[in-house]
C-alpha cells in the first residue's frame, strides 16, 4: 500500500507542477511606459544644440495630459 500512495503522490505532485508550467518559451514585451507629452518636448527643447542628434519617437507612448493647459509651455517660448 506504501508503494501505491508513493505513486500516487508523486504523480500528483507531476500533474500539479505540469499545469504551472506556462509552456511558452516567448514572452510578451512589456508595454512602453506613458510619457507625459509636455514633459517629454521640454526635454527635447532642453537638449537641444546645433550637433544634436533627432530623438527617435517610434515606439513611445505619449499621454497628452495638458491638453486643456494653453500655459504648459510658456517657460519656452518667451
Amino acid at each position: 500500500m506504501t508503494v501505491f500512495t508513493r505513486i500516487t503522490t508523486v504523480g500528483a505532485i507531476a500533474l500539479f507542477l505540469t499545469g504551472c508550467f506556462d509552456g511558452s518559451s516567448r514572452r510578451s514585451e512589456a508595454p512602453a511606459p506613458t510619457v507625459d507629452f509636455t514633459a517629454y518636448v521640454k526635454a527635447q527643447f532642453a537638449r537641444t544644440s546645433d550637433t544634436a542628434e533627432p530623438a527617435n519617437v517610434n515606439g513611445v507612448d505619449l499621454s497628452f495630459n495638458d491638453q486643456n493647459n494653453p500655459q504648459a509651455y510658456d517657460d519656452l517660448l518667451q
